[in-house]
């Protein structure tokens, strides 16, 4: 049997990926701990990581972490002749700065979001978005997620209803995409009042950028050139200024599927 040494860090490490399912016993000497990782709605998180380890006589230490979370260190006090341990560990969400803006980046001041993730799976992160009736017609296609860091589209999935005067807007993001976001994440709708042409010119500039950085999230140069052309495509080909080429691209392609598709 391995000896005991007081303040003696790691005896053994043991790390698993933690099961969608069930808690997953990890295993150190004689002792055995089951760990359940779950996010602050109490959703268990599928991609989560833990490390348990001997911290001293007394005590064990179970770390916790996973992507889009905060990691969490939680220590354990051995008992007499106890062998088996159960514990849980809940992850709290990455911190960023929420806004709620139109498609000219203007605050919605008569809209606001909500950030608990009840409703959405562990491996996502959701947001709440409450939007007057009368500002927004509803669809898909018209609201979408951004980062701060790369200006790219992060949205997931996107449900809405009518509560009373409110559209209620439930839009996920991957957990992956909130770790890479940047300090601030900006939920855009595309609401009735006419888009400016230096804000459609903003969209195309930071397409431009995305589509010449070899390095930008995959997916995203695509997701930017369908979010305007859904939203901006008369107002982009208004525009006195040339088309960024993937843009040129997609337009024409779609114009071309139209065109086989016209009855």
């Amino acid at each position: 049997m391995i000896s005991i040494k007081y303040r003696v860090l790691i005896i053994a490490l043991m790390t698993f990926v933690a099961s969608s399912v069930c808690a997953i016993p990890y295993q150190v000497g004689d002792y055995k701990l089951d760990v359940t990782v779950r996010n602050s709605a109490m959703n268990l998180i599928p991609d989560s990581k833990v490390s348990f380890y001997r911290y001293d006589q007394s005590s064990f230490i179970a770390e916790a972490r996973a992507t889009g979370y905060k990691s969490v260190t939680k220590r354990i006090e051995i008992k007499p002749n106890q062998f088996v341990y159960k514990t849980e560990v809940v992850l709290p969400d990455l911190e960023r700065k929420l806004y709620i803006i139109d498609h000219n980046h203007k605050i919605l001041a008569a809209a606001y979001l909500r950030t608990e993730q009840f409703g959405f799976p562990g491996n996502e992160y959701g947001l709440t978005a409450y939007i007057p009736v009368e500002m927004w017609d509803a669809a898909p296609e018209r609201v979408e997620v951004f980062d701060s860091f790369w200006g790219a589209p992060l949205k997931k999935t996107c449900l809405f209803e009518q509560i009373e005067g409110f559209h209620k807007v439930s839009l996920s993001i991957t957990r992956k995409a909130l770790k890479w976001s940047g300090s601030k994440i900006y939920v855009i709708f595309r609401t009735k009042d006419l888009p400016a042409p230096r804000a459609v010119a903003r969209y195309l500039r930071q397409l431009d950028r995305l589509s010449t950085n070899p390095d930008c999230p995959p997916g995203s140069e695509e997701a930017l050139t369908a979010y305007i052309y859904e939203n901006f495509a008369a107002d982009a080909a208004a525009l006195e200024e040339p088309l960024p080429a993937v843009y040129e691209r997609y337009h024409s392609a779609r114009a071309r599927f139209s065109e086989l598709h016209r009855e």
